[in-house]
């Protein structure tokens, strides 16, 4: 199932046989297994992969489970682990017969680095007696 606008690729995998678990899950059972995967990549001192997996998002509509990640080097780490999580979610969901779907996101990237106007900004919108300090002593603060 494509969602509209979004670079969505899927992953099926045919299954020959019929008589493996099928468990009926949800959202918080995949979130929990996810879980438990991250926590197994920190004991394995795997942090980098850690951290790029960390911040994926989650969801579940039927047998699919959708991973929207919001950057290209987060969805690369999944590449890397991808049969590791299908056959540990397939064990702790007790189902075989799931899809995944890989979703990047679509907005933007916080900005983490700002220039010193926007640091004012900020901290002038908190803080409105900044301004007005500026304003009465002349300040140039974006030089």
């Amino acid at each position: 199932m494509a969602l509209p606008g979004n670079k969505v690729e899927e992953f099926q995998e045919e299954i020959l046989r019929n008589d493996l678990p099928r468990e009926v899950f949800n959202l918080d059972q995949v979130k929990e297994s996810w879980q438990k995967f991250l926590d197994r990549l920190k004991i394995e001192h795997n942090i980098p992969s850690y951290n790029a997996l960390m911040t994926t998002n989650l969801e579940v509509i039927e047998n699919e489970i959708i991973f929207e990640f919001s950057s290209h080097s987060s969805e690369q780490e999944f590449e890397v682990y991808r049969d590791r999580i299908r056959n540990s979610l397939r064990t702790q969901l007790k189902n075989h017969y799931f899809t995944i779907q890989i979703k990047l996101s679509e907005k933007e990237a916080e900005n983490h680095i700002l220039s010193k106007k926007d640091k004012f900004q900020k901290l002038s919108d908190k803080n409105p007696l900044l301004l007005k300090l500026k304003e009465e002593f002349g300040l140039d603060l974006y030089e």
